[in-house]
C-alpha cells in the first residue's frame, strides 16, 4: 500500500514557448518527477491513534449511508476565493482572467463534483459518483464587506512568473486568506522550467492513509497555471492552451486537496486507497480508452489519472466517501461548511469559536490557537488559564505552559454589532509534567535490509543509482527543543581498508521544511568513522552519536539521516522494517540529482528506518573533537557544551576540568566528559579519537589549534585567527552546509599569526564551513551564526 501526506501532485507539464493551437507534451508530475510528497505521520508504531480509528469508522458510516440512500440529499457548499496573479496587464489580458473565465471555470467545477446530465462532468459507470460536493464563489472578504467581483482576488505579483519556491515562500504565505472560511485557489503562469498546470496540498489532520496529520494554513489551496484555467466550451478565452483547456486541472487538483490519491497509487499497480478503482500501472496519456495494466481495464476517464480534460468524467463511489470523510473529520476543511462568505453581507453579533494545534503539550511547551469565529469580529479577548500569556488581543496568539496540569481556555469576540457570548473549553489544554527527555523511534518490525529493486546495492545505502542519502521523518508532535543525539542500526557495513579505513559517513540532521516538508536545510552534521560502524555491525549494535551541540529543534518536524561516500570498497546500509509493517511510512531518500523521494512512492516501500532520535525539552552535554585521525603523538582538541562545569577522563588529557582540553593520545583512546551545574537530559558524551599504527617520534607540549574563530557561536561579527607557519597568498571562504558560498576573500599571510574580522550578520541562522587556505595547507571549522 501507498500510504502519502501532503501533495503537490503537479500535474502535467508543459514545453516552454509553445503556442496555444500546439499540442504539448505531457511531463510528469513533480509527484513523480521528485517522487516526493511530505508524510508528517504521527510516528506511533504499529497501530492507529485514535483520530484515525475515529476517521474509518466514518468512512464505513459515509458508505453505509450511500449504500441505503440516506446520503442522497446532503450537498455541501464550499466558498471559493480565485487569487488572479498577475504582472500588471488590464483585467481581461493575458494573466489577469477576466470575470467569466473565473465563472467557466467554477461552474466546470461543479459540474464535474455534481456528475451534472448533459455536461462533460456526467457518466454512466456504475460506480460513477455524484459527489454531492459544490463551489460557490465568496461575496464578502475577509472583513465582510460586499465584493465587487465576486470570489475575486486579482493580485499584481509584479513579475511574469512563478516557480514553486516564491510560490510557497512568498506569494502564499503574504495572499492566503483564511483557509478556515475560504478555499484559496492561485492561478498564475508558473517558471518555465517547471512546466506544470496545477499542484495541491492535501488536507490536514485527518490521518488518513495518504494525507499529514497537519498542513501549513499559509500555503493550503491548490495553484493552477493560468492557461488551463477556465473552459474554452464556455467562453473565447485566448490564454486557454489545449488539450488542457476544459477546466479539468482544477477538478483533478481539487480532488488532492480533498484527500484522492492519483489512481495508480504513484507507484506499479499501486493502491490509492479507492477500492472501486482499478490498480493500474502507471499515469494515462491522452485517452487511452482500453488500456489494460496490472490485469485490469484502466479507468483512463477518472479525474485523478492524467488524461486529457476531454478524456475525463468519473469520480467513483469509494472516492467520494473518502472525500466525504476528510469533510467530516478535516477540521479546516470541516469549519468551511460554517464560513457563510457566500451569502449576503453580515450584519450579526459573532459566534466565538477555535480550536488549538494540540491539546497536550509537554512541560514549557507551546500551544498555537486558531480562531475559528463566525460574523467577521474585529477584536479578540482571550483568557489562558496557566498559560504565558495569560490574556491576548490576538487574533491567533501562541501560549507557552510551564505548569503542568489541565487548563481552561475562553475566549471572547466582537464586531460592531457587539460581543459574542463567551466559550469556555474547561480541561482544554492538558500540559504534562513527563518525557521532558525521551527517545523518538519509527521502527517497529522485522530488522531487514532491502536490496535495490532494479539495480544493485541497497534501497537504505550505496547503489547503482547512486543514492545520496537516506533520512527518516519525525513529526516531532510533542514539540521537543533539543535534539541531543542519535542511534542508527546499520545493517551492512564494509571497507576497502578494513579497521584500518579512514572513510567516514557523514549523520545529518535537516528541517522538515524542504519541497512538501521533505528534508530541508541542515540543522547539523557528524562525521562517523566507517571503522566504528563496522566494529558496530560486527557486534550487532547499534552506531550512537552525539552531535557537537544541542541542535535546536523549535518544536517543529526533523529528519535524521546519512548521506553516503562513493569510495571503491566502502559500503553501507540502514536498516528497515520489512515492506508493509511500517503504518506510517516516513523513509526518505536522495537520489543523484538531489531531489527527495518518499520510499512510498518511488519505490512502493511502506518502511521506516531504524534510527532513534534523544531529544528533549532540555539540553545534554556535547563533546567534539578537532580531528577524528591523527598520528601517534599528535595533539588533538576537545571540546564540551551544554552545562555549566565539566569535567573530562581518558589518557593524555592536559587537563581534566573545562570545556576546551587538549589531548596527545598514542593509540587510540576514548574520552568521558561530564557536565552539572544545570538541569540536563545526557550529563555525559563520549567522544574516541583514532590514533593511526605507527611510531611516537616526538610529543611536542599541547598547543591550541592552529585556527581559532571568536565568538564561536556568533550573531554575526567575528574574529578568524590562524597560528601557523605558512606564508604566502591566503584564502578565507565560507559556504553555507549545502556549499553555497557567501565569502571568499584573499589575503597575505606575512608571518605567523594572521588575524582578519568576518561579518555574517547578514547570512540566515545556522551552521557554516569556514576554509582557510594558504601554501596548499587547508584549515577548517564550523561556525554557528545564531
Amino acid at each position: 500500500m501507498i500510504k502519502t501526506i501532503l501533495s503537490v501532485c503537479l500535474l502535467i507539464g508543459l514545453q516552454a514557448g509553445v503556442l496555444a493551437q500546439t499540442v504539448r507534451t505531457p511531463q510528469q508530475c513533480a509527484t513523480m518527477e521528485m517522487d516526493s510528497l511530505l508524510r508528517a505521520r504521527n510516528p506511533e508504531l504499529g497501530s492507529l491513534n485514535d483520530f484515525e480509528r475515529e476517521l474509518q469508522l466514518k468512512v464505513l458510516d459515509i458508505k453505509k449511508k450511500m449504500q441505503s440512500g440516506r446520503l442522497a440529499a446532503t450537498v455541501i457548499t464550499i466558498p471559493v476565493i480565485v487569487h488572479i496573479v498577475h504582472n500588471g496587464e488590464a483585467v481581461g489580458a493575458g494573466r489577469n482572467l477576466s470575470a467569466a473565465q473565473v465563472r467557466a471555470q467554477i461552474e466546470t467545477l461543479n459540474e464535474d463534483f455534481r456528475r451534472k446530465p448533459s455536461t462533460r462532468g456526467f457518466n454512466t459507470n456504475p460506480v460513477g459518483a455524484d459527489i454531492e460536493i459544490e463551489f460557490c464563489q465568496a461575496v464578502v472578504d475577509r472583513q465582510g464587506r460586499a465584493m465587487a467581483e465576486p470570489g475575486i482576488d486579482r493580485i499584481n505579483g509584479s513579475r511574469a512568473n512563478w516557480d514553486r519556491d516564491a510560490i510557497e515562500g512568498v506569494l502564499k504565505p503574504t495572499t492566503y486568506w483564511d483557509p478556515n472560511k475560504y478555499f484559496n485557489i492561485w492561478v498564475l503562469e508558473f517558471n518555465s522550467a517547471d512546466r506544470l498546470l496545477g499542484y495541491a496540498q492535501f488536507p490536514g489532520r485527518s490521518n488518513l492513509p495518504g494525507i499529514p496529520t497537519d498542513s501549513p494554513a499559509s500555503t493550503d489551496g491548490v495553484v493552477i497555471n493560468y492557461s488551463s484555467f477556465g473552459n474554452a466550451e464556455k467562453g473565447t478565452f485566448p490564454t486557454m492552451q489545449a488539450p488542457y483547456n476544459l477546466g479539468r486541472t482544477l477538478t483533478h487538483e481539487t480532488g488532492h486537496w480533498l484527500g484522492l490519491r492519483h489512481i495508480w497509487g504513484d507507484t506499479n499497480c499501486g493502491d490509492d486507497f479507492c477500492s472501486d478503482t482499478p490498480p493500474q500501472a502507471s499515469e494515462s496519456r491522452g485517452c487511452q480508452v482500453g488500456r489494460v495494466s496490472c490485469g485490469n481495464a484502466n479507468m483512463v476517464q477518472n479525474y485523478m489519472d492524467y488524461s486529457d480534460d476531454g478524456c475525463f468524467n468519473i469520480f467513483t463511489l469509494d472516492q467520494k466517501a473518502r472525500m466525504r470523510a476528510v469533510m467530516d473529520i478535516s477540521p479546516r476543511r470541516a469549519s468551511l461548511l460554517t464560513a457563510n462568505v457566500c451569502g449576503t453581507q453580515v450584519v450579526s453579533r459573532p459566534s466565538a469559536n477555535f480550536r488549538a494545534e494540540t491539546q497536550r503539550v509537554l512541560l514549557g511547551g507551546q500551544v498555537r490557537f486558531t480562531d475559528l469565529s463566525a460574523n467577521f469580529p474585529t477584536r479578540w479577548e482571550w483568557t489562558f488559564e496557566g498559560g504565558t500569556p495569560s490574556t491576548s488581543t490576538e487574533q491567533n496568539p501562541t501560549v507557552v505552559y510551564n505548569t503542568p496540569g489541565k487548563f481552561k481556555v475562553t475566549l471572547q469576540v466582537f464586531n460592531t454589532i457587539g460581543p459574542s457570548d463567551p466559550i469556555i473549553r474547561t480541561a482544554y489544554i492538558e500540559v504534562l509534567n513527563v518525557g521532558l527527555c525521551a527517545e523518538l523511534t519509527n521502527f517497529n518490525g522485522t530488522p531487514t535490509v532491502l536490496r535495490e529493486p532494479g539495480g544493485t546495492g541497497y534501497v537504505a545505502g550505496q547503489n547503482s543509482k547512486r543514492s545520496q542519502a537516506v533520512s527518516e521523518f519525525f513529526q516531532n508532535e510533542l514539540g521537543y527543543s533539543n535534539l541531543a543525539g542519535t542511534a542508527l542500526r546499520f545493517g551492512v557495513a564494509k571497507a576497502a581498508r578494513g579497521a584500518a579505513t579512514e572513510s567516514v559517513v557523514t549523520v545529518t540532521v535537516w528541517n522538515g521544511r524542504g519541497f512538501q516538508n521533505g528534508p530541508g536545510a541542515i540543522l547539523e552534521q557528524k562525521d562517523v568513522p566507517l571503522r566504528v560502524i563496522l566494529d558496530d555491525v560486527a557486534n550487532n549494535r547499534p552506531t550512537t552519536v552525539t552531535f557537537e551541540r544541542n541542535v535546536p529543534l523549535s518544536g517543529l518536524p526533523f529528519h535524521i539521516g546519512v548521506i553516503f561516500p562513493y569510495a571503491t570498497g566502502d559500503s553501507i546500509a540502514v536498516v528497515t522494517t520489512q515492506n508493509g509493517q511500517s503504518t506510517f511510512a516516513t523513509s526518505w531518500r536522495q537520489n543523484r540529482q538531489g531531489n527527495w523521494l518518499r520510499y512510498a512512492d518511488s519505490l512502493g516501500l511502506n518502511v521506516a528506518h531504524n534510527i532513534t532520535a534523544r531529544i528533549g525539552m532540555k539540553s545534554s552535554v556535547q563533546v567534539a573533537t578537532s580531528a577524528l585521525f591523527i598520528n601517534p603523538g599528535e595533539t588533538v582538541t576537545l571540546n564540551a557544551r551544554g552545562a555549566s562545569v565539566f569535567s573530562w577522563s581518558g589518557s593524555g588529557l592536559s587537563s581534566t576540568l573545562g570545556p576546551q582540553v587538549v589531548a596527545q593520545p598514542t593509540q587510540t583512546t576514548s574520552y568521558t566528559v561530564s557536565g552539572t551545574g544545570t538541569d540536563l537530559c545526557s550529563t555525559s558524551a563520549v567522544v574516541t579519537v583514532n590514533v593511526r599504527a605507527g611510531t611516537v617520534t616526538a610529543i611536542a607540549e599541547p598547543v591550541e589549534p592552529a585556527l581559532t574563530v571568536t565568538p564561536n557561536p556568533s550573531d554575526g561579527p567575528l574574529m578568524v585567527s590562524l597560528n601557523s607557519p605558512q606564508r604566502g597568498v591566503l584564502t578565507v571562504s565560507v559556504r553555507s552546509m549545502t556549499g553555497a558560498e557567501l565569502i571568499r576573500q584573499k589575503y597575505q599571510k606575512t608571518a605567523d599569526v594572521f588575524q582578519q574580522s568576518l561579518d555574517l550578520r547578514t547570512a540566515p541562522t545556522g551552521l557554516y564551513i569556514l576554509d582557510v587556505q594558504v601554501d596548499g595547507v587547508t584549515f577548517r571549522r564550523k561556525l554557528l551564526k545564531q
